[in-house]
């Protein structure tokens, strides 16, 4: 992890981007406070990816293991069919 004032940045704006293109992620601060953060182009479309991204990394997690193969009748049957404990909000 990179760090770099606003003036440092300003000044080294080429070696700075040289960085976050190899997958350094640089911070940046002004008077000590971090302000913003340098990050290459993959890096960002991948955390602006949408909301499912989630969704589809389980997907695809499943889909590289060997359960794929059971059915959702034996996957059923891996539940608990006794009765539920009391609950209360109190």
């Amino acid at each position: 992890m990179g760090a770099a004032t606003i003036a440092d940045a300003k000044n080294n704006l080429p070696k700075l981007i040289h960085a976050a293109e190899s997958g350094e992620d640089i911070h940046i601060s002004r008077h000590g406070k971090p302000v913003a953060v340098l990050i290459s182009e993959e890096r960002y479309q991948q955390l602006s990816k949408p909301e499912n991204a989630v969704f589809m990394a389980i997907m695809k997690w499943r889909d590289e293991q060997e359960l794929v193969d059971l059915s959702n009748e034996e996957v059923d049957s891996w539940r608990d069919r006794s009765e539920p404990r009391d609950f209360s909000w109190d």
